[in-house]
């Protein structure tokens, strides 16, 4: 079952916002994991291929009901006592129960980011009517919501999403691209469906692009590295001769995406995505 968790606190000292994004982060939760299950966080350091979780950017404040984005603050600084977020997203079962068991075992859980260290004031888990994007659903739901006859499919890219194409960076909102992403996480660790055994070709074949809307190039800025990306709404258009098998697995991946993420580097922020429709 995959699992999506709001993770809340606040730094103990000020702390550069560039010292928290990207790999620092990921650091951090290998170093949660590690905690409670070794040989767990070891695989996840070691396996490159392994990837069975994802992680949004830092952010700044309290999340609103209409969660729109992670708008990255311009701010080089987060301020002490300031109050921060981050969404994980968990794909196997065996990794949330080794999670959670961090916190359940401590009365004040902490962490660190580099050498601040952050208090951690909630854990989220199940929505709550007011934030939309923190949730748990088993996989035969995902399967049961299914609709074959779905064939227009809006996707909000919350965080820089990019490809990679052969040997270079494809930070475009390619049809086949998105998908293909989706099939391959689906396929890794989710119940065994057959997928068509030309999937990537038909989606490519029979799916355009219906309209974007604020499609934009935007950056998470690392202590080290820039990662960067697009950002903004996309309606697919499904066409009418597609195969209805075809249409039906669409709209389950699309579903996944909320969990799965998008494209490359999403266990550093990049790629967080929400269906609108």
């Amino acid at each position: 079952m995959p699992f999506s968790l709001l993770l809340h606190g606040y730094p103990t000292a000020d702390v550069p916002l560039a010292h928290v994004q990207g790999p620092s982060l990921q650091g951090m939760f290998l170093h949660l994991v590690r905690e409670v299950d070794p040989a767990m966080g070891q695989r996840l350091h070691d396996d490159s291929q392994y990837r069975p979780y994802t992680l949004s950017p830092f952010g700044i404040g309290e999340p609103g009901q209409h969660f729109q984005g992670f708008w990255l603050p311009r701010h080089k600084r987060i301020r002490s006592g300031a109050p921060c977020f981050v969404r994980i997203t968990l794909l196997e079962d065996t990794l949330f129960s080794t999670f959670s068991r961090y916190f359940l075992s401590r009365q004040e859980p902490t962490f660190r980011l580099g050498s601040t260290e952050f208090v951690v004031t909630n854990v989220m888990g199940k929505n709550n009517g007011k934030v939309s994007w923190n949730n748990y659903t088993p996989y035969s739901d995902l399967l049961g919501q299914t609709g074959a006859g779905h064939r227009t499919i809006t996707l909000h890219f919350l965080t820089p999403t990019s490809f990679r194409r052969g040997k270079v960076d494809f930070p475009l909102p390619d049809p086949r691209l998105v998908f293909r992403s989706y099939r391959k996480r689906y396929e890794e660790f989710a119940p065994q469906i057959d997928f068509l055994a030309d999937f990537d070709e038909l989606v490519e074949f029979h799916t355009g692009i219906r309209s974007l809307y604020r499609l934009e190039t935007a950056t998470i800025r690392t202590k080290k590295v820039s990662l960067v990306g697009f950002i903004g709404r996309v309606s697919y258009q499904i066409d009418t001769q597609a195969p209805p098998d075809l249409i039906a697995q669409m709209n389950l991946l699309a579903d996944y995406a909320f969990f799965c993420g998008t494209g490359r580097k999403t266990t550093v922020g990049m790629g967080q995505t929400i269906r609108i429709s």
